[in-house]
């Protein structure tokens, strides 16, 4: 991969004239559509109010950014990175977007709005420091179009304040497509090239999903943690027929039954029902009962689930008791005081017998030895 260093130089700028990026790949977090917001509209107040907003939120943990910079001043160590905005019309002022460092660039705003609002009261030197800042400024026209990505990947995806797994999908997904090979995509991002591989496998199945007429419209970045756990299940991905020349499932009739398991199918005014996979990590349940086409049958039927599905399977398959048993320790081991506390006597029922069949079952296994 090139150096990037020699595409950026250190400036001087007002935090007025900077932009947050309304695109930034942490809102994917909120459950934000995957549609992006025309470059042209960023400086609409609308548009920035919204971004400002979405930071501020709990989930990105601005407000203790805030709370530090307000106490020890804006320290420039790590610098944040801009662009210019190219489609500012005014001649005599330049306007920049922020590429890396919304957080910083957030949490600075915020100071100023407190003090505006006179919640806050500082210094001129304090809002000196807070509004007259050291940026690395990044020259979009000889830096590659990927820069953009790459400079806050390596910060986010393997750094400090870690992106989701769906943001550092976007990102492989992205230098993927702009040219890097599998493994330059990787190394720019910090990440091993199997790791990314599954990344960009996995944004392309939420993709596909989006372009679909039926439930493309659900197709959004809280349902990438899905296709996560269908890639970590070679038998799920091979039953959906993934393709990695086509970048696709090719099987369109099961993956349409996979999107109803996901998100409940359509009743006939067009309601979706409850799903038969409420959660990202009941596709590994699924992968347990997907070869046995009698579990399957039971779980495809209106009122199937996967407690009935399983429970068919290891009817069926004795042999397959022990990752049960395991599963049963395991929850057992879990139970808080006040749970075993107040356990129902058909509980205490349940336990004795179980404990019982255990005991049955470890005396006759020493008698056959003997």
């Amino acid at each position: 991969m090139e150096n990037l260093s020699k595409y950026l130089s250190k400036i001087q700028i007002k935090l007025d004239d900077i932009l947050l990026d309304p695109n930034n790949p942490r809102f994917a977090e909120l459950g934000d559509s995957i549609d992006l917001i025309p470059e042209s509209r960023f400086a609409e107040p609308k548009i920035q109010k919204d971004a400002f907003d979405k930071m501020r939120t709990d989930k990105f943990e601005v407000s203790e950014l805030r709370d530090t910079i307000k106490t020890i001043g804006f320290l420039p160590m790590d610098k944040i990175v801009v662009r210019e905005w190219r489609m500012n019309s005014d001649p005599n002022k330049k306007i920049y977007v922020t590429v890396e460092g919304n957080r910083r660039i957030t949490a600075l705003k915020w100071l100023i709005e407190l003090h505006n609002s006179a919640k806050e009261t500082f210094t001129d030197e304090q809002l000196l420091n807070f509004q007259d800042i050291e940026v690395l400024l990044l020259d979009q026209d000889k830096a590659p179009s990927s820069a953009i990505w790459i400079l806050p990947g390596l910060r986010h995806v393997s750094g400090i304040k870690e992106w989701g797994p769906y943001q550092k999908a976007r990102a492989v997904f992205i230098l993927r497509d702009s040219g890097s090979s599998a493994q330059d995509a990787a190394q720019s991002l910090g990440l091993s090239t199997r790791s990314a591989n599954q990344l960009w496998r996995s944004y392309l199945a939420l993709e596909q999903m989006k372009s679909d007429e039926e439930f493309g419209e659900y197709a959004e970045p809280k349902l990438y943690s899905y296709f996560e756990e269908i890639f970590r299940k070679p038998d799920i991905r091979i039953w959906l027929e993934w393709d990695d020349a086509e970048r696709k499932f090719k099987n369109a009739g099961r993956l349409r039954e996979m999107y109803s398991w996901m998100l409940g199918a359509p009743d006939d005014n067009g309601n979706l029902q409850d799903p038969k996979l409420p959660e990202s990590k009941s596709i590994r349940e699924l992968s347990s009962i997907l070869s046995d086409e009698t579990a399957l049958a039971v779980f495809r039927e209106p009122n199937g689930s996967l407690l009935r599905a399983r429970a068919r399977y290891e009817a069926d398959h004795p042999e397959d008791w022990h990752p049960t048993i395991v599963k049963s320790e395991a929850i057992l081991a879990n139970l808080s005081a006040d749970v075993i506390k107040e356990l129902s006597s058909e509980e205490i029922v349940s336990l004795t017998k179980l404990k019982q069949r255990i005991e049955t079952v470890l005396t006759y296994r020493d008698k056959l030895h003997k």
